[in-house]
């Protein structure tokens, strides 16, 4: 009888389902945007965290619209706001683990939170692959769902086309993020996913899913992410993941985007072209247009070796007119691949078309008209989103004025902006020329702040020379302010440099950049360069400067024969500027200016008179 026992509790046992458990791969879902200030400080620990734990995790990103813009969720915004709403997320950055637990802060999210959830036992498998096409233009995604054991619920399968990463130049937002991981870019058929229906035990459900794609950084990077949930409980029974192929061949060619000048009528613009690739580059098949016009095909033939450059230059663009003339260029395919970047792969030639006379000395800009940049002058800003930042006119002050030229450092966090004069001429320059000009600068904190480099040319900005780069304290002519800066009257330094190793070219440019590091507004107002002329004695029927020698303030005296517009500069003995006056279009006739010397230390000055004809000059004595 105990035989017999025994041999039924054995066949009984045998009898019993076997339910197979699975560990389960941990989705992990984060909202996040590129200006975002907390997405970008937490990130960096998270991506590490993701990283480290790679084997475990289904990661996925979705950029949201809010606080600010990101060029990711333009893209993507049809699946990222009803994910939002699916989870109910009211602020970024925030996270949801498998569907049903919150991350946050995501510098939270650790190694134990994973396994605990990566060995959360579950009843699910996922078989996940995909392909490209040859003609590479469509992605097909295959997907198998197989339950050991009977499962209901309101059950979908999602998949999402991810890229793995998205590595910007310079950052798509204002955060000053640059890298970008496991992006969302498609959910197919969209984020509702695919309704399964229940499973019986040990049923394998079969799909598959095809897009045709657009806006994608890199091809290489494409990845696929699926996850079978519940939309009941929102529970992810199980997830998986596929990782970039990189098997589709780049075309190895990077043609950086570029500002410039051209002085002279006929210049054709040349761009550069590296190539970047490990083999050689022997011939590459490219597009132009000027403007919105029609696109020209481009054929080049050579050999660049990896890391080789060469410019090359567009004989079928010549430039007869003054303004600014865009060019975009744009590689197509090359011996080593095809362009794999389906989202910006367009290089713009920026060039700037000042072809009229240049505009003599002296040169005085104060910026108090309506229009900006003023007439002559360009001005290349920052674009985050559909906004611009960088030098703007101010009306709210200037230095002894009511306007000036503010860079907005506040309101961006990263990039250029420029400000450059028109064409100078300092062709007839003989003796000391001066740039002068008056700046207001106060930064945001220690870790906040930004730089200002003054930079000259005298070959229509085809090499330049930095005459001045600073920043924070050496910058500031205020305390630190965490809220917008304007300057008030006694918040303004003066800055004078000998620009005379310039003398006697006809093509001098000199620009303002500011570097921001999202700190707090810089203003620049004054601008001045004063040159002395080898030209004849300006015409004057009276000149003189009583009283001289002099402790504290003296007038200067001088006779027009007739109506002249006239530039007075004071120079000391090393030849550096330290007053200047505009005094503007006069006429003819008898006229007075008073000068103020009780700034200025005791010592031999050279007080200066120039007009459109000549110059004329006479010594100042201050004694203390």
């Amino acid at each position: 009888m105990l035989k017999k026992l025994l041999f039924f509790v054995v066949a009984f046992a045998f009898a019993l389902p076997i339910v197979a458990q699975h560990q389960r791969r941990v989705l992990i879902e984060e909202f996040t945007n590129a200006s975002c200030g907390p997405c970008a400080a937490q990130n960096p620990a998270f991506n590490a965290t993701v990283k480290a734990n790679e084997q475990y995790l289904t990661p996925i990103k979705y950029q949201t619209s809010w606080p600010g813009f990101d060029p990711m969720n333009q893209q993507t915004q049809p699946e990222v706001l009803p994910r939002v709403q699916y989870y109910g997320v009211t602020g970024v950055p925030n996270g949801r683990q498998n569907g049903i637990l919150e991350i946050f802060p995501m510098t939270s999210y650790n190694a134990a939170t994973i396994q605990a959830a990566y060995n959360t036992l579950t009843p699910v498998t996922i078989e996940l692959s995909h392909e490209v096409n040859a003609t590479y233009d469509t992605i097909h995604i295959t997907v198998a769902v197989k339950s050991d054991e009977e499962l209901t619920g309101n059950l979908r399968l999602r998949v999402a086309v991810l890229e793995e990463e998205i590595l910007f130049e310079t950052a798509p937002g204002s955060n000053g993020e640059k890298d970008f991981f496991q992006i969302m870019r498609k959910m197919l058929p969209n984020s509702a996913g695919t309704e399964t229906g229940a499973f019986e035990a040990e049923e394998v459900k079969e799909y598959s899913f095809s897009w045709a794609l657009r806006n994608i950084y890199d091809l290489n990077q494409l990845c696929v992410a699926a996850w079978l949930q519940n939309d009941a409980t929102k529970e992810v029974y199980q997830s998986e993941r596929t990782f970039p192929k990189g098997d589709i061949p780049g075309l190895g060619i990077k043609i950086p985007s570029a500002s410039g000048f051209a002085c002279e009528s006929g210049v054709s613009p040349s761009f550069t072209m590296t190539n970047t690739s490990t083999e050689p580059l022997t011939s590459a098949e490219l597009r132009w247009r000027v403007g919105t016009g029609a696109w020209n095909n481009y054929s080049w033939t050579g050999d660049l070796g990896p890391g080789e450059s060469e410019v090359i230059t567009l004989t079928e663009v010549v430039i007869t007119q003054s303004g600014l003339v865009n060019i975009s260029v744009e590689p197509l395919a090359s011996n080593n691949g095809i362009q794999t970047n389906m989202v910006n792969p367009i290089s713009t030639l920026q060039i700037r078309a000042i072809l009229g006379a240049p505009s003599s000395t002296p040169f005085e800009q104060g910026f108090q008209m309506v229009a900006f940049p003023p007439a002559g002058w360009s001005s290349e800003s920052v674009t985050v989103g559909t906004a611009t930042h960088g030098w703007k006119l101010f009306t709210g002050g200037g230095a002894g004025s009511t306007r000036s030229a503010r860079c907005n450092f506040f309101d961006y966090a990263t990039g250029l902006a420029t400000l450059t004069t028109p064409k100078l001429d300092l062709s007839q320059a003989d003796g000391v020329t001066t740039l002068t000009f008056d700046h207001a600068y106060a930064y945001y904190s220690s870790t906040f702040f930004d730089s200002l480099r003054v930079q000259i040319s005298n070959d229509c900005g085809a090499t330049w020379q930095t005459l001045f780069h600073d920043g924070k304290d050496g910058l500031s002519t205020a305390p630190p302010q965490t809220g917008a800066f304007t300057p008030t009257a006694s918040q303004w330094a003066n800055n004078s440099f000998d620009i005379s190793q310039f003398n006697g070219s006809d093509q001098v440019l000199i620009r303002f950049v500011g570097e921001t590091g999202y700190g707090n507004h810089l203003y620049i107002d004054n601008v001045n360069v004063t040159a002395l002329v080898s030209v004849k004695e300006l015409a004057l029927n009276t000149f003189s400067i009583r009283p001289n020698p002099t402790r504290d303030a003296t007038q200067v005296f001088f006779g027009l024969e007739k109506p002249e517009s006239i530039q007075l500069s004071v120079f000391n003995a090393q030849g550096t500027l330290v007053q200047t006056k505009h005094l503007g279009d006069l006429p003819s006739g008898e006229h007075t200016v008073r000068l103020d010397a009780n700034s200025l230390p005791a010592g031999s000055y050279r007080v200066v008179l120039q007009g459109k004809e000549g110059v004329a000059t006479a010594l100042w004595m201050i004694v203390k």
